[in-house]
């Protein structure tokens, strides 16, 4: 009798872990929200810019916010209204052995970034997304937009979080199929590093669990330009890199629980030594960029 339950108790877990792996089972994977829910994000993004590739790198930047995005409707349509709300923005900034830091929760009207950006965590924005997580209708967005089109060092600090395509990063990785374990798909992103350009990105279904779904993600930049340069002539620039990472899915909204997206892009820019003969300066950018879900 005891082999018998035994024996019961093992074929269970096997059918149990099985009902949820088994390359065969396809999953939806539209968005399942519901009027009312609440998602809480934190999300860090740290990088390092070498120009040298014999020497260390010379910047270290680290990037965090705080989002929160509440369901307020489900249209006839069948798309969400979302309102999304940035509660807090910190940033801490290593150049030439100097160290900047700034959190939009301590007050401090004498830290340089203070003006720059404590502007960030007064501002609502809305958006719908379909069940595939189209992203439209985004409103709200422009007072951030325009004051950092106005201020380019802010620009260049905010590439990732300022502009509309920041939001297009939470939905990419819906397929418009149903997808199981080993099955692989194509969606799309725009990249600040590199002239927000688009790229295709590849995923593939790793596993599924009762907890989360697995995804990995793989993709192949390039891209290249003529750029002026100061003498009146141009050059040509060139940027290509690799990006890989894994995501986490809840398997009952299909919301990203968590993802871990790491970075690499070699910036080829043109110089102007006439005496030497047409040279290139490299510039490596690493960056990696994690996402948790903390509040629900």
């Amino acid at each position: 009798m005891k082999c018998l339950r035994l024996f019961t108790s093992i074929s269970l877990c096997f059918f149990f872990f099985t009902s949820f792996t088994a390359p065969g089972k396809k999953e939806d994977m539209k968005l399942r929200l519901f009027k009312g829910e609440h998602y809480t994000y934190v999300i860090t993004q740290e990088s390092s810019i070498q120009e040298n590739p014999n020497e260390e790198a010379n910047l270290h930047q680290k990037l965090g916010m705080k989002i929160r995005q509440d369901v307020t409707d489900k249209l006839e349509n069948g798309n969400f209204v979302i309102e999304a709300t940035i509660l807090n923005f910190n940033l801490e900034l290593k150049y030439n052995g100097k160290i900047t830091r700034y959190d939009s929760d301590t007050i401090n009207v004498m830290n340089k970034y203070y003006k720059s950006l404590n502007f960030l965590t007064l501002y609502k924005f809305n958006y719908e997304v379909s069940p595939e997580g189209v992203v439209s209708k985004l409103s709200g967005f422009e007072p951030i937009k325009k004051k950092i089109e106005n201020d380019p060092p802010l620009s260049a600090l905010l590439r990732s979080f300022g502009s509309e395509q920041f939001l297009l990063g939470f939905y990419n990785y819906v397929p418009l199929k149903n997808v199981g374990v080993g099955d692989k798909w194509i969606g799309s992103g725009i990249l600040p590093d590199m002239m927000n350009v688009k790229y295709d990105i590849h995923y593939s279904f790793k596993e599924a669990l009762a907890q989360s779904m697995k995804l990995k993600q793989e993709a192949s930049l390039n891209y290249s330009a003529e750029m002026p340069m100061k003498d009146g002539r141009t050059g040509k620039m060139r940027e290509t890199g690799t990006q890989n990472g894994s995501l986490s899915i809840d398997p009952k909204t299909r919301m990203c629980l968590s993802s871990d997206i790491n970075q690499q892009i070699m910036i080829i820019l043109p110089t102007n030594e006439k005496l030497e003969g047409d040279k290139t300066a490299p510039v490596k950018i690493i960056t990696q960029t994690k996402r948790l879900l903390v509040k629900k």
